[in-house]
């Protein structure tokens, strides 16, 4: 017995000891070690990849990372790092696509830049004249008439659902009518005695929207809600509850702290800073008219190649040029499709003639004259406006860099299919292959009997009716079991399915319930290989990303000599909630 116990302890030992360590958060410092060196560039320690995970959305609600699943996670943190290093040799231009969006990004904050400059930056206000534009300019600063809104509902639904539902609904319409409007009396009275109305509406209102804000509703012009609301509302004391009124939703009473006539509100301090703001607006817009009339007003020198752009947009490479504005940039056929719908629904045309192409080409010009204006101001050089480049450009070069990783448009070969059919034909298997109707009978003799009624052609569900043991309305259901496989029904009720053909009825079989005749309506074996490739394909196209995925990985390791001096561990994670706090 002393044996035994030494040998068990010996084997719980030495599966202790075979178990890999898992990282706690609370034992972090035991783990301070380098599991991913990177060249001479960075490494990440293990603390540093906890502190990554847990920062993220994985298993909210707590619990273990497997050791594999660390690994995939520190391979798609890897790879987006290496990816952005990489990127730094890719040619941009090379990629039309890609280079085209970037290239309108970039001139879109060149041109953003070059109105702050020469406009926005430009703009100076002085408070008086803030209040002189605030009360000159009623079309930009009236109202209509309103008021700040607070609002108590007692509901009549609300009432019968809650907590005293059994005595309103015992009550009769009139009973109830007259007990409502005593609630809201009721409550009306609470604020008169000091109650704040606030504190009424967030304890009794049925109006879920406001009643959880203490009723409040907030600014409210006439006719938002149906009579009397207005003829109450617009003609009370600031402050002061009303009187509980009805309408078709109940009982309401509200109160209106502050009520605003028609036109321009009081200066303050609000009106102030909008004012300012409309006011610089307003100035800007004048500066930037002044300078778009002196832009637009520049000798334009414009290079078209008529040779085919009376052409449809549509049939005409995106990439080739239509026109050279001022002998530095280039139109091309893709900035006219911008342009082409537009252009074809005003005119009421199936094609743009090339009259319409050259108000095209001087639409889209405008903008390219800001953009040369802004270079030649060098707007391009404002550290600002070059680190957006720099980093347009990164953003721009790593996508290319990562359609390495995914391969979108791969679909598998028909024989590919067909092998992993073949292959795993056990899961296409049909788990129940059989479908039949059966009838009990208490002898052999009359299940014969009944067997030749159905092959002499009686309805077998017919017979079921009369002859099933049971209930009448529930024997033909009994009867049809519909498809079964094994384990589901006796087994000698099962191997007599399988011998009988489709369409026919079985010998009686015996089996502990009786002797049945089974008639066989349908079998299949197999899923067909149309429906499994149906299955078959999500597979190999994910087994495929897996693979483009892993020599991606592959090739940017090599790349940047990636190393993993330590290996991983599994990872245990506290609840969402606790990880930010440190508890």
């Amino acid at each position: 017995m002393k044996l035994f116990l030494i040998i068990v302890l010996f084997c719980l030992l030495a599966m202790a000891a075979c178990r890999p360590p898992i990282v706690y958060e609370k034992e972090l410092d035991k783990h301070d070690y380098v599991i991913a060196k990177v060249d001479t560039l960075f490494e990440i320690t293990q603390p540093q990849l906890y502190d990554t995970i847990a920062a993220g959305d994985i298993l909210p609600r707590g619990g273990m990372l497997k050791a594999s699943d660390v690994e995939l996670i520190l391979d798609s943190l890897l790879c987006d790092t290496l990816a952005g290093l990489a990127s730094a040799d890719v040619k941009l231009d090379d990629y039309y696509d890609v280079y085209r969006i970037y290239k309108h990004r970039y001139q879109n904050a060149m041109i953003r830049a070059l109105l702050n400059e020469a406009v926005y930056n430009q703009v100076t206000v002085d408070s008086q004249e803030v209040v002189d534009f605030y009360h000159s300019r009623p079309d930009l600063f009236s109202i209509k008439e309103q008021v700040m809104l607070f609002h108590i509902l007692i509901s009549p639904v609300s009432i019968k659902a809650g907590k005293d539902s059994l005595h309103f609904r015992s009550l009769s319409p009139e009973q109830f009518e007259f007990e409502l409007e005593e609630y809201a009396h009721q409550l009306r009275r609470l604020i008169e005695m000091g109650m704040p109305f606030v504190e009424v509406a967030r304890q009794y209102s049925h109006d879920t929207f406001s009643g959880k804000d203490g009723g409040l509703v907030g600014w409210t012009e006439r006719g938002i809600y149906r009579p009397p609301f207005d003829s109450v509302a617009f003609s009370m004391e600031e402050g002061v509850a009303s009187q509980p009124y009805q309408d078709r939703d109940g009982w309401h009473i509200i109160m209106t702290p502050r009520h605003m006539p028609e036109g321009i509100p009081p200066y303050d301090s609000a009106a102030y800073i909008v004012a300012t703001q409309d006011l610089k607006n307003t100035k800007a817009n004048e500066i930037g008219g002044r300078i778009l009339d002196s832009v637009r007003s520049l000798p334009l020198e414009i290079v078209r190649n008529d040779a085919i752009l009376d052409t449809n947009v549509y049939k005409v490479e995106p990439a080739t040029w239509a026109a050279i504005i001022n002998g530095t940039d280039t139109l091309d056929f893709n900035h006219l499709r911008a342009l082409e719908e537009t252009f074809r629904n005003n005119n009421r045309l199936d094609n743009t003639t090339l009259a319409l192409k050259y108000e095209m080409i001087q639409e889209l010009a405008k903008r390219v004259v800001m953009v040369q204006v802004a270079r030649d101001m060098r707007i391009d050089t404002l550290p600002e406006v070059m680190a957006i480049e720099s980093r347009y450009r990164h953003e721009s070069s790593k996508e290319i860099f990562e359609r390495q990783r995914f391969d979108h448009t791969w679909q598998p070969e028909e024989s590919a299919v067909r092998a992993y059919y073949d292959k795993h034909i056990d899961e296409f298997t049909v788990k129940k292959p059989v479908e039949i109707q059966h009838i009990i009978a208490e002898d052999s003799t009359f299940a014969e009997f009944l067997r030749d009624q159905a092959l002499s052609g009686v309805d077998f569900l017919q017979l079921a009716q009369e002859h099933y043991p049971g209930e009448p309305q529930i024997r033909v259901d009994l009867a049809n079991l519909g498809y079964v496989g094994p384990g589901e029904v006796p087994d000698e009720l099962y191997q007599a399915a399988l011998l009988t053909p489709i369409g026919s009825i079985s010998p009686p079989v015996k089996t502990q319930f009786g002797y049945h005749i089974v008639r066989v309506v349908n079998r299949k074996n197999l899923i067909d290989f149309g429906r499994a490739s149906i299955d078959i394909v999500p597979v190999l196209r994910k087994r495929h990303a897996r693979e483009v995925f892993e020599e991606y990985r592959d090739r940017l390791y090599r790349q940047f000599s990636v190393k993993f001096p330590n290996k991983l561990r599994p990872i245990h994670l506290k609840p969402l909630e606790y990880r930010s706090s440190g508890s």
